[in-house]
């Protein structure tokens, strides 16, 4: 007896210094996690490679190894050891090789290398001028398809000469002492690139054994896309490719178009468009197992305007476009085809979630939910094997399977050791009435040891988009743990105009951003604030980007009732935004355009109300944010300057709408919560960082 309580005295402890031993979550473990991503399931549907990537801090880089799992259990192993970033794993059909790319040795872009399942050294297949991407294999197992880009005027037949002409060209733009840019497109940047170096896609086959190469797309005079890849998928029989393209040329006065093109292997034919009657987007096309059928996903509108994307299947044998989806009310992200081509699987957005449909391919009856848990990406199946990336706002990403009950089971854990000496919150969600009456949904999140008879300030994080959603979901750069993690309750709200609970209230923010979703916000406030008593009304701070940070400012021009505001990467002024990378969409959801309305453009722009400005706000951008051109950022400090309002600028010269790097992603969230701190009384969870050069040390 005296022995068992002596038993239960030490687990008693053990258990209390395990409890003891977890910590609030640090801006620096979102860059000691594991990042788990890209599952390839082989054809056999018994091993899943994946990639894993890891980032160091010090060094301010990443790199990405290719891993082996077994998909009925087992340890996970390592196949790449190269410690530089290997990418976007693929499986010869036969599921001996495996296809990836990297930059390796004296590599200057992204080459094409394989290498056998079972391991041994890769081997490089093929590097050209530009960076290659997205590599599939063509059902034989001879050849590859991959993209890479061209200078339409030197490629020429692809001979050595022409390969050397494009690589001497691309070192004289880069080492050029002139650095002007200029156009006389509608359209000249993208993200964080300029469009201005007049470069075309081109789609590729690579016959693996020769190492030699043939071009499908030769007539093609420039990008598939803006933003460069283009998805597409190859044929059963290996003689076509369904491939999405950008049927709108420069220089791009019309909306861009993206269309479903049909490509002939052999090159016999050339290109031939499949959805012309269709001026919105038509994209990920799918081919059925059979080769009859294509499926993809259509939005009428080539604007991001919150329309669904739904499901349209193309008869190859008649060329007829029905519509699968039309009569449901989802979004539908990825598409798979079951094996046996008589259903379809997917993902779509619905109420916080992300999960996986089951939907048959005639397109009849519901969509039936055959995994509701967290958010699902990566999607894959063979056989009767589905495998997926699960996250959560408690945890990241990890690679799951699912057996025919629709049970999960976690295939990596990476990250258990991570998450175990982390103090979580609680997390829940909850709802109310918001504006018009609707039922609103929102997160919760708590901060570790949260105490009802402690005051606590309360955070409004405001989601970007606007057509998006706030999943249960991981995320590196908004993470409402770490805001919690200061000793906030932190809530995010699905206002109007946010996804994953159907089209119409996706649409209900077009041409009026502000009024809706701000009523949404404050009503929130409000619920919580008769929810909990202790949330102290004299420490309210709200928070967003991007289409966020346009609330950010609204709520600035709006209310006084919050004591400070941070706005990243805001649509603070109409007129700035004119600088976007996406011209034509911007202007026809904002309120009004100025040569036609620009009363009503005024009248949604968040520096009409400047006279209102009294809450001090953080604002931060980076220069090369070319969807929310900087110069957001600057004119609404200039103005707050200008009124003497509390503000204070921060602006990264090497960040794109994204902080991406670790140590000015690190700053950035010293940034917040010091801001925070002064304003809201939250206690920072790192102190004002400084960083020594790898090099120095």
């Amino acid at each position: 007896m005296n022995l068992l309580r002596a038993f239960v005295a030490l687990a008693l402890t053990l258990v209390a210094a395990s409890a003891a031993e977890k910590r609030p979550l640090t801006p620096q473990d979102l860059w000691a996690v594991k990042r788990v991503g890209s599952p390839a399931l082989s054809p056999d549907g018994q091993q899943v490679v994946f990639t894993v990537q890891e980032w160091s801090v010090d060094k301010n880089k990443s790199t990405t190894n290719l891993w082996l799992v077994a998909v009925d259990g087992g340890e996970p192993r390592r196949l790449t050891t190269a410690n530089v970033t290997d990418t976007a794993p693929t499986w010869s059909p036969d599921g001996t090789r495996i296809a990836f790319l990297s930059k390796r040795g004296d590599d200057e872009n992204n080459a094409l290398y394989v290498m056998r399942r079972d391991g041994g050294e890769a081997e490089k297949i093929l590097e050209l001028p530009y960076a290659l991407a997205t590599p599939k294999w063509l059902p034989d197992g001879n050849a590859i398809a991959v993209q890479t880009r061209v200078i339409p005027e030197l490629v020429g037949t692809w001979e050595k000469a022409d390969l050397a002409a494009m690589k001497k060209e691309i070192k004289r733009r880069k080492d050029s002492k002139m650095t002007a840019r200029s156009t006389e497109n509608r359209q000249y940047r993208f993200f964080d690139a300029w469009l201005t170096d007049n470069l075309a896609s081109r789609l590729l086959v690579v016959d693996v054994a020769a190492r030699t190469f043939r071009d499908l797309t030769p007539q093609r005079t420039f990008l598939f896309s803006n933003g460069g890849d283009a998805a597409f998928d190859i044929s059963p029989d290996g003689e076509l490719i369904a491939l999405t393209m950008n049927s709108t040329p420069p220089p791009f006065r019309e909306d861009n178009n993206a269309d479903v093109y049909l490509v002939s292997i052999d090159g016999k034919i050339a290109p031939r468009n499949l959805t012309l009657e269709n001026i919105g987007t038509d994209t990920s096309p799918v081919f059925s197992p059979d080769g009859k059928f294509l499926v993809f996903a259509r939005t009428p509108s080539s604007i991001h305007n919150g329309e669904s994307r739904r499901l349209w299947r193309y008869d190859l044998t008649t060329g007829k476009s029905t519509a699968l989806t039309a009569a449901h009310d989802w979004s539908f992200d990825e598409i798979k085809f079951s094996s046996d081509g008589a259903h379809l699987w997917l993902t779509a957005e619905e109420k916080g979630l992300l999960p996986i449909f089951r939907l048959a391919l005639d397109g009849s009856g519901l969509p039936v939910p055959m995994f509701k848990d967290g958010t699902v990406t990566g999607l894959e199946v063979s056989g009767r094997t589905v495998v997926f990336l699960k996250d959560s706002t408690n945890r990241p990403n990890e690679l799951f399977s699912l057996d025919g009950d629709a049970t999960a089971k976690a295939l990596t854990r990476f990250n258990d050791a991570f998450v175990a000496q982390i103090d979580f919150g609680k997390v829940e969600s909850y709802s109310f009435k918001g504006a018009q009456g609707a039922d609103i949904r929102g997160w919760l999140v708590y901060p570790p040891g949260f105490d009802p008879a402690k005051k606590y300030p309360l955070v409004q994080l405001m989601h970007g988009g606007p057509h998006t959603m706030n999943r249960d979901s991981w995320s590196y750069r908004w993470n409402t743990h770490l805001f919690a993690a200061t000793g906030a309750v932190v809530t995010w709200v699905d206002r109007h105009g946010s996804t994953g609970y159907g089209e119409k209230f996706a649409m209900s923010i077009v041409n009026e951003w502000g009024d809706k979703p701000f009523e949404d916000i404050m009503r929130s406030t409000d619920f919580l604030l008769q929810k909990l008593p202790n949330l102290d009304r004299d420490r309210l701070a709200a928070a967003g980007a991007s289409y966020g940070g346009f609330m950010a400012a609204w709520v600035l021009g709006h209310t006084d009732r919050f004591k400070c505001i941070i706005d990243h990467a805001g649509v603070n002024s109409s007129y700035a935004q004119y600088a976007s990378d996406v011209p034509h969409g911007f202007p026809r959801v904002m309120g009004g355009m100025p040569w036609e309305n620009v009363e009503g453009m005024q009248r949604q722009n968040p520096m009409t109300y400047a006279k209102n400005f009294k809450t001090p706000t953080l604002i931060l951008h980076g220069e090369l944010d070319y969807r929310v051109p900087y110069g957001n950022g600057l004119e609404l400090y200039g103005v707050l300057q200008g009124m003497g309002v509390s503000s204070r600028l921060v602006v990264y010269p090497n960040e794109n709408h994204w902080i991406l790097s670790p140590q000015n992603a690190i700053y950035w969230h010293w940034e917040m919560q010091d801001w925070l701190a002064r304003h809201v009384g939250v206690k920072p969870t790192l102190a004002k960082p400084t960083f020594e050069s790898s090099e120095a040390k």
